[in-house]
């Protein structure tokens, strides 16, 4: 944890100064509460006098000290405002960044709603556990201490007894919280999946509602909460076992506290005022030493969620960007594959197997084969999603790992075959292929997309809203509105991945007319099912299980009637 904490101050203390006053404003604040008691000896050891001017000054005295109290209060819940609300937004900002940093791999292995938890969870834990340790435990343990004194100084018996209890009481909350935090963790677990689950359902509702499925989902989401309740009532039945433990505990040495001061106050050995002290502090300290019992329960489990929410710091990067990173702003697009072999992290069988191949500048490139076979995964290792396992891609020959990822990826415009749309407008969606786009660019690229007559023909044209994933939209409007945001990038190398597979014929031949009309010049590589579309390819690329096995024109490869690709256009033609 020690590591989590450092990072935790990391953010707290880039307002060191405010944090400073934030927990001098705490312990003052814990002081002026602890040492009212001390009052109560003066008044009743006072009274025998009868001597009203002292009265008063112990009266003005405390009442001082109790408006002290509260603005210490006061300014300890504000400064440490001050502190908390931009160190939190700094961390959320942070862990955000290192999220969207992470590797292609991380993402596609990770549930969505599961990494919302964790970072709900992991925020809500920044300013509890902010609260906790300088608002809650910071006092209680500056109150333990002057009760320690006072009680000292009255016989060092009852202080001995008030820290033997203390003592077995942290042991006890020690096994206690653990117990807890254990039941926490299966419980979180749990609730992730539940999550999981809904996250899942909300996403893919469509899915849910072409099949039918409402049931059954109701029926899955059911069944997740049967272990969900089993692990719940473990976890909260640790707390009734942490309330009978140490409130036996505090009682018994509560009861021995007050009757060795009751003896000794028998024997003249203590004055009124200070029995009538011991209670004080007593009264005053043992709720809140029941507090400390429960704030390092609830310091235990916001460690839990903040440790999570902080461990993807600890994450490393499998694809990582240069220490010192070549710079340009524009490529040719002569592109390399170099003795390639590749296989995906999480299966060792190579998906690419001696990939050797040469894009020139300005040439369109078709990769054809059947699905598996390494297309698309030619298209992630040349924008670095993954590294390969051997060989070397370039670019205007220069090895694609000396550009930053980032700068690698700006030089490329990509159309996937199911694009994802933000949950805004469609100028929005289409003006995100460059941020500095004036309307009129954006209007351009929509008519190059074939996309402006439907646009025109909504009610609020550009300003229309898509819908989460884009969920308003066509599947053919969708590919349309990839390609002018693909198209307003003025990218120097272009990627269709199967970019027409979902519109009609006549959709199709404006879309193809647009598109060779936008790779005019550009370097250009087409994942292609539909072979109709890449009939005007410079050069096609049949793959199979990894390995390159054809490449030629559309005309070389259809004269040979052995070929596979051969045997691809027959089946689509006839």
């Amino acid at each position: 944890m020690l590591k989590i904490y450092k990072i935790f101050y990391g953010f707290l203390l880039r307002y060191k100064w405010q944090f400073v006053l934030f927990l001098a404003m705490s312990i003052l604040n814990s002081v002026s509460y602890s040492i009212q008691p001390y009052f109560y000896k003066l008044f009743i050891d006072a009274i025998p006098s009868n001597n009203f001017r002292v009265l008063l000054t112990i009266l003005i005295g405390y009442i001082v000290v109790r408006i002290l109290e509260m603005l210490f209060d006061i300014l300890t819940y504000f400064i440490g405002d001050v502190v908390v609300f931009p160190a939190s937004r700094d961390a959320r900002l942070s862990v955000f960044k290192k999220v969207q940093d992470l590797d292609f791999a991380y993402h596609t292995s990770k549930s969505t709603g599961s990494i919302i938890s964790i970072f709900k969870r992991g925020d809500n834990a920044f300013f509890d556990i902010n609260h906790v340790l300088h608002v809650r435990l910071l006092p209680i343990i500056v109150n333990f201490i002057i009760v320690l004194v006072f009680f000292y100084k009255i016989d060092w018996q009852i202080s001995l007894l008030i820290f033997i209890s203390f003592t077995i009481n942290a042991i006890l909350a020690k096994f206690l919280i653990k117990k807890n935090i254990a039941a926490r963790k299966l419980y979180n677990k749990h609730e992730d999946r539940i999550s999981a689950v809904i996250v899942d359902n909300l996403i893919n509702f469509e899915t849910v509602k072409f099949f039918a499925k409402e049931d059954w989902e109701y029926t899955r989401l059911q069944n997740r909460f049967k272990p969900w309740l089993k692990y719940l009532w473990q976890f909260a039945n640790t707390f009734r076992l942490i309330d009978i433990s140490v409130g036996s505990v505090g009682n018994i040495a509560l009861f021995f506290i007050l009757f060795l001061g009751l003896q000794k106050l028998s024997h003249f050995q203590l004055s009124a005022g200070d029995y009538i002290m011991i209670i004080g502090f007593i009264s005053s300290f043992y709720p809140r030493f029941f507090e400390l019992i429960y704030e390092l329960r609830n310091l235990a489990k916001h460690q839990v969620d903040i440790k999570k929410y902080f461990s993807v710091f600890a994450i490393d990067n499998l694809v990582k960007d240069p220490v010192s990173p070549v710079k340009k702003d524009k490529v040719k697009g002569l592109i390399e594959f170099k003795d390639i072999d590749f296989s995906y992290p999480e299966n060792p069988k190579l998906a690419l197997k001696n990939i050797n191949l040469t894009i020139k500048p300005g040439e369109s490139i078709a990769f054809v084969g059947h699905s598996g076979t390494g297309k698309t995964t030619m298209v992630r290792l040349l924008m670095r999603f993954f590294d390969p396992t051997r060989g070397q891609i370039t670019i205007d020959n220069i090895d694609i790992k000396n550009f930053t990822k980032s700068q690698l990826r700006s030089f490329m415009g990509i159309v996937p075959q199911e694009p994802v749309m933000f949950n805004n407008t469609i100028g929005y969606n289409i003006g995100y292929g460059d941020q500095n786009a004036t309307q009129l660019d954006i209007k351009k690229a929509a008519k190059l997309a074939n996309l402006d007559e439907f646009i025109e023909s909504l009610p609020q044209k550009y300003e229309t809203k898509v819908g989460e994933r884009g969920v308003k939209l066509s599947g053919g409007q969708k590919q349309r509105l990839a390609i002018a945001r693909m198209i307003l990038s003025n990218p120097d190398i272009i990627i269709f991945d199967e970019a027409t597979s979902q519109l009609d014929s006549d959709s199709e031949k404006k879309i193809q007319e647009a598109f060779w009309k936008a790779s005019k010049n550009k370097t250009t590589l087409i994942i292609a099912h539909r072979l109709s579309t890449i009939t005007k390819a410079d050069k096609i690329v049949v793959l199979k299980n990894g390995e390159i096995v054809e490449i030629g024109t559309h005309q070389q490869l259809t004269s040979d009637k052995n070929s596979i690709y051969s045997h691809f256009w027959s089946l689509q033609t006839q």
